[in-house]
Formats: structure tokens, C-alpha cells, sequence
């Protein structure tokens, strides 16, 4: 627009040179010369006023003539990269004992009986690292039901339905300068979970609706300290770390409790199929104001892709022993196994079954005191209606070699439950 009204100036100012004096023909001199002199004077403001037009808004595309499009919002640098997930699960369980106490006895997770269960709502927000960025964080905000189960002694109450599941920084540190052919070196420092066991906290990413008598009672959920982690180039690890201890947040004593991991992933089998097995040590004084009598817990998983590729089986072992916990010179101990078995029908439909046993005779784990040997069998049916939608159906067998279960105004050794699960993942 500028440029176009610029262009214009010389025309105007010949026609004005041309038309002048035939409009002003009858008069003199002196007076044809003022015109002229005020006509350069117009032509003066006018270039004056022009020079201080702005040029038109231009849009993405070149276009000219519209108005700018607004500016989209600009991510600082410091919170690029985070991303936000989670999860919200709610159930319903019968208990077919009907127990007065509202309560599934042998139960860690979905204690409640006969009712409906806020299980929790998760929300992670995670910043991973890679080789272009070093240094990132994980922070799981966790509240329901489920949050009472994994509070931690330091952080919060036992009956708080509301619990920080894991905090730490993570930093990937190179290793470039001791060797060229070394990996990474990934660092967790804060409070992470366990890597004992074949199940996790969250629901959504196990094969059933209830938490195995070996999760819920043989091994920890969380832990506070700092863990390293290598993996090789064939996808195997290794892990050491140093911790506060089981489900601690502030320390009760003054000892440390060791972790050591090793992965084997992913092991080829004949018949087009695999294993992947990974075997955790932890060893550490864990009773309060008790720093010499060492807990020590041996846990191994084994996963076996089938040559039948819907079904997976997946297999594991605890074995744990604490000195001096049932008397002076009397280690108490506790081990189980459990095996599972995924069959996955379509990308919707999916079926597992889970036995275990748990040996709990010197009665330091379950229920406290009570001697038994605790066992169950459980089947889930699964069905996805949507991406980011899990619906369960899940039918439990809880038996035990002692009467040890209430309900109908009595006292058994079995315990049977029907239990039905949504979960909305995002």
C-alpha cells in the first residue's frame, strides 16, 4: 500500500503542473507561482502522512490484507517434553462368606466386601530422559482406596486415601569417557517402586482384577533411596541401589537396605519362543530401632512367550527370612509361588487364570499370629470396548490349612468372591 501511494506522487504532481495553469490562466504571475508553491506543500504533508502507514498484517501463507492470526502459546523450555497420564478404577466385589466385618480376609487391595470400591485415580506427570535430554523426573500422585494400602511410614497416615507412589529425578549419565563401547548409566534418586514381584500397584497393567497373595504380603511396594541401572546392548541389566527399607519413606533405623537386580530379556527358546527372567535380591534391617537383625528376600519372575502366541504364562518365586523375628535366635521366614496364564482371544477380549501359595506358618505376614498356609485361585475375563476402556469379571478362590476366614456367623478355611472392575486409562 506504501509502495503504491508512493508511485502515485509523480502523476499527481505532473497533472498538477499541467492543469495549473489552465485553471489559473487569467491570473498573474505572482499569484500562479503561490499556487504552485502550495500545491508542493500539499504534495509535502502528503508524503509525510503515507511514510507513517503501517504496512498491512500478513498471515501464514503470504496473504496480505487480513489481520495477523493469533500467536500460539509458547512451552517455556523447562517444561517441554513432560507428558500426563493416568487411570481411574472403580469395583464392586461380593463376598459370598457375607462377612459382618465388611472385610475379605487374605485380601490387600480390594479389602472391601459387599460394596462398591473407589479403587484409585492415578495421575503421572513424567519428564523421560533420552541422549538429548539427561535429566528428567516422574512424580505419581495416587488417592483411593488403593493409596491406604501403599503409604509409607514417613509420608502420610495409614488411613490417608491419598499418597505421592513415586517422586525421583532420573538422570542418564554417560559413560562415553571410561570406555567407548559402555552404555549409559540411568540414575533414580527419590522414592520409586519395588522391582520385586510379578504384579505392579496399578490394576490396569496386570492380568487380574485382585493383587496375588505374593504381592500383597511376601515382598515391598515401595522404597526411598537412590538405584542404578545398566543395559547391555542385548537388552539384558543390571541394577544396584541403596534404600531406607520396605515401604519407608523417613528411615526407623539406622541401617540401609541393599537392591540388586539382573534381567535376562528375552532369551530364545525353540519353537519360536522366548523367556525373559529377572532375579531381585534385597537384604537390610527393616524393624525399627533395629539396625543388626537383616531382612534378606530372594524374588524371581520368569515371562515365556508360548509358540502359541495368544497365551503367555508367566511364573513367580519368593522365598524371604528376617533374624531374630519370632524370639532370640529364631528367624521367622515366609516363601510362595504363583503362576499365571494370559490367553489373549482378539485385541479386545482376553482371559487369565493365577494359583499361588503362600506359606506363612511362623504367622509374620498375613494375619498377624496366625499360623497357615494360604492359597487361592483366581480367573479373569477381560473386555476392551474401547482404546482407553477396561472392563473385568473376575471369580476368586480363597482357601487356607487353618479356619482363618469369617463370615455366615462362622469361621472356615475358604473364602469365594465375585468381583467386577472399569478402568478409564489416559
Amino acid at each position: 500500500m506504501r509502495r503504491n501511494s508512493a508511485a502515485l506522487l509523480p502523476i499527481l504532481l505532473m497533472a498538477g503542473l499541467i492543469c495549473t495553469p489552465m485553471a489559473f490562466a487569467d491570473e498573474g504571475p505572482d499569484d500562479l507561482k503561490a499556487e504552485i508553491n502550495a500545491l508542493k506543500n500539499r504534495i509535502n504533508q502528503l508524503e509525510t502522512k503515507l511514510a507513517t502507514v503501517q504496512p498491512a498484517a500478513q498471515i501464514p501463507g503470504g496473504h496480505v490484507g487480513l489481520e495477523a492470526a493469533a500467536p500460539s502459546l509458547e512451552v517455556p523450555s523447562l517444561v517441554r517434553g513432560i507428558g500426563i497420564s493416568g487411570y481411574v478404577d472403580t469395583m464392586y466385589t461380593h463376598n459370598f462368606n457375607t462377612p459382618d466385618s465388611i472385610t475379605n480376609v487374605g485380601r490387600v487391595f480390594d479389602r472391601t466386601a459387599n460394596g462398591f470400591n473407589m479403587n484409585a485415580a492415578e495421575v503421572v506427570i513424567q519428564k523421560p530422559v533420552s541422549a538429548d535430554s539427561r535429566a528428567g523426573f516422574r512424580a505419581d500422585i495416587f488417592t483411593g482406596n488403593d493409596a491406604e494400602v501403599i503409604g509409607s511410614a514417613g509420608l502420610g497416615l495409614g488411613t490417608n486415601e491419598f499418597e505421592i507412589q513415586q517422586a525421583f529425578v532420573e538422570l542418564l549419565v554417560p559413560t562415553g569417557n571410561l570406555a567407548s563401547w559402555m552404555n549409559d548409566i540411568d540414575l533414580k534418586a527419590g522414592r520409586y517402586v519395588t522391582m520385586n514381584g510379578a504384579e505392579v500397584i496399578e490394576s490396569k497393567d496386570n492380568w487380574n482384577t485382585s493383587r496375588g497373595l505374593l504381592f500383597g504380603y511376601a515382598i515391598p511396594f515401595t522404597h526411598t533411596g537412590i538405584r542404578s541401572t545398566y543395559t547391555f546392548d542385548n537388552g539384558w541389566d543390571i541394577c544396584l541401589g541403596v534404600n531406607n527399607g520396605w515401604d519407608v519413606t523417613d528411615d526407623t533405623n539406622n541401617g540401609r537396605t541393599i537392591e540388586s537386580h539382573i534381567g535376562l530379556n528375552s532369551i530364545e527358546l525353540p519353537w519360536d519362543s522366548s523367556i525373559t527372567v529377572g532375579y531381585q535380591y534385597y537384604g537390610g534391617p527393616e524393624r525399627a530401632a533395629q539396625d543388626t537383625d537383616w531382612r534378606h528376600l530372594h524374588d524371581i519372575v520368569a515371562i515365556l512367550k508360548t509358540p502359541w502366541e495368544p497365551l503367555t504364562l508367566m511364573y513367580n518365586l519368593d522365598y524371604a527370612f528376617e533374624a531374630n523375628l519370632i524370639g532370640d535366635n529364631a528367624k521367622g521366614d515366609w516363601w510362595g509361588h504363583a503362576v499365571y496364564a494370559r490367553y489373549q482371544f482378539t485385541d479386545k477380549w482376553a482371559a487369565s487364570v493365577r494359583a499361588e501359595v503362600l506359606n506363612d506358618e511362623d504367622g509374620v505376614r498375613v494375619v498377624a499370629g496366625t499360623q497357615a498356609e494360604w492359597y487361592e485361585i483366581t480367573g479373569t475375563l477381560e473386555y476392551k470396548p474401547w482404546e482407553n476402556t477396561i472392563t473385568r469379571l473376575e471369580l476368586r478362590s480363597d482357601h487356607a490349612d487353618k479356619d482363618v476366614f469369617t463370615g455366615n456367623n462362622q469361621v472356615n478355611d475358604n473364602q469365594t468372591s465375585l468381583s467386577s472392575e472399569i478402568m478409564y486409562l489416559f
